[in-house]
């Protein structure tokens, strides 16, 4: 089952929290967003500034007895909204949203020591990377919220290149996600 966030209304904060569409879970250990935030944080001339990704999917199979399962995200990169720089992300010298319109991630999700762990490939700019999103998951029956965060070198996907130095754009990006699932 692939879930989906659409892309907020015009009128609507990229930072308020999307409403996933209507989809009925139909396995076992099936869940469906019903909200979620997919944003990014970076230093930008000294200054840190947030961004996000308002329109991705997420196909989600969990069974909260024994900690496993598995996840595929799927990131409209032509959704982001990184604030009065949003065009230049775009551009071809950070996302390349003209040639890579998406992005993904799919991964095993296992118990570990500090909670949970979704560990797997992030493409970005179509280039594969190894990732390990560390969570925290709390489940209250048929409802789980999740919040994850990890660090990624923009670098490792060929973005900014000209920007030597973190003097202008740093290095680091804090990605971070939030939601709501219910089974």
């Amino acid at each position: 089952v692939l879930l989906a966030l659409p892309a907020p209304s015009p009128a609507a904060s990229p930072a308020a929290p999307e409403p996933a569409a209507s989809t009925p879970a139909t396995a076992p250990g099936t869940w469906q967003v019903t909200e979620g935030r997919l944003t990014f944080r970076l230093k930008q001339m000294g200054q840190e500034v947030e961004g996000s990704f308002p329109a991705w999917t997420a196909a989600i199979t969990f069974d909260p007895a024994t900690g496993l399962g598995r996840v595929t995200v799927a990131i409209d990169t032509t959704s982001l909204v990184l604030g009065a720089v949003t065009d230049q992300a775009k551009a071809p010298e950070f996302f390349d949203v003209a040639a890579f319109p998406s992005a993904s991630f799919t991964a095993e999700i296992a118990p570990t020591a500090q909670g949970h762990a979704a560990t797997g490939t992030l493409t970005l700019r179509g280039t594969d990377r190894p990732l390990t999103l560390p969570f925290t998951l709390q489940i209250d029956g048929d409802t789980a919220q999740m919040k994850g965060e990890v660090t990624l070198d923009r670098r490792d996907f060929g973005m900014g290149a000209s920007y030597k130095d973190e003097s202008s754009v740093g290095f680091a990006v804090t990605v971070s996600v939030a939601l709501t699932a219910t089974r």
